[in-house]
């Protein structure tokens, strides 16, 4: 962690001040180990350079496991080209709008994210994981880029001072709707946004379903509910199973269209073996052994954003998120 992070960081559960104790610094100076404690008297360690805000935070660590896992054995480190079509193209425009920014990647999940805004030219990345995936897929991911600090934390009560973000982004993308409440967690990350500073999200959004939506919903909300209760590793070979299929000329189309197995867009995945792997990733993802899985209607997300940004002129991509269908990573901008 390096030192600057001492000007961000808070006690999550009261924003109170905290105080470092007993550090010890590697060889670039940063802090590689000690103790933050707050003037309310609760103490959160820093572990192999990661602060560790999840003594209170027990139970949401366990609802995404199952997300830890996920990234820890399947990664997602060959998808930068979706990454620069969806979630950049449809949002931002460009990777050049990281440049000289400081930015709160929420919900970092493998890393990878944090590492392509870095290599964009951010100038400060702070990544939000709960899972234990900083102790292992962050390593290796992240592993020579100086200017990304991992601080493992539920976003919804995130250690950083209100307003803390200056001329920067809070971005939380397709991460919100796997939180407890989508709308309380909008609110926390809002909080942290200050001067000049954005808040872009995204969230699942819930449709007026037809006939034929209604059952490919049902039949994947029951193959869900099963197949996310099985250990890691077989829901892994189910994957890899119901993929193979999704292979074949014909058969495959119809297993995408009832859900069954997804391949998502193949643009970067020309050759059969990255579609296979694509494939097993956004199956997998999608019967994911994570406990919260939002949804919300245009309705629900509309009062979301009025509640944190009631001037429209501070709003962008509001059309284009609510489009139907939307373009694939889209996002809503809020500015402060």
């Amino acid at each position: 962690m390096q030192k600057i992070m001492l000007n961000y960081l808070c006690d999550p559960l009261d924003k109170s001040d905290l105080t470092l104790k007993g550090e010890k610094l590697d060889e670039d100076g940063s802090i590689e180990s000690g103790l933050l404690v707050s003037t309310s008297g609760r103490k959160y360690p820093i572990i192999n350079g990661v602060p560790r805000f999840i003594e209170q935070q027990k139970e949401k660590q366990k609802s995404v496991k199952g997300f830890g896992d996920q990234w820890n054995d399947l990664n997602f480190n060959d998808f930068k080209w979706a990454w620069l079509a969806h979630t950049v193209g449809h949002t931002f425009g460009t990777p050049k709008y990281f440049e000289g920014k400081t930015i709160v990647d929420c919900g970092a999940g493998h890393g990878m994210q944090s590492r392509w805004m870095a290599e964009s030219g951010a100038k400060h990345v702070i990544a939000l994981e709960l899972s234990h995936a900083v102790d292992h897929i962050f390593n290796k991911n992240l592993k020579g880029i100086k200017n990304v600090d991992v601080i493992q934390c539920s976003i919804d009560m995130p250690p950083l001072k209100d307003q803390i973000i200056k001329d920067g982004i809070v971005i939380c993308h397709n991460v919100i709707q796997h939180t407890p409440s989508v709308q309380n967690t909008a609110r926390a990350l809002w909080r942290i946004a200050g001067e000049n500073s954005e808040f872009v999200f995204n969230c699942y959004q819930k449709y007026n379903p037809g006939l034929l939506r209604k059952i490919r919903w049902a039949l994947y909300k029951t193959q869900r509910f099963f197949i996310s209760k099985l250990p890691h590793s077989l829901r892994y070979r189910w994957c890899q199973f119901v993929c193979a299929f999704r292979m074949l000329p014909g058969l495959g189309e119809v297993m995408e269209k009832l859900m069954i197995a997804t391949q998502g867009d193949m643009q970067g995945h020309k050759t059969l073996k990255k579609r296979f792997r694509s494939c097993v990733v956004n199956t997998f993802d999608g019967y994911g052994a994570h406990k919260y899985q939002h949804h919300l209607t245009d309705e629900e997300l509309e009062e979301i954003i009025q509640e944190l940004q009631p001037e429209k002129s501070k709003v962008k991509n509001r059309d284009t998120f609510f489009a139907k269908p939307p373009p694939i990573g889209v996002a809503i901008r809020l500015f402060k």
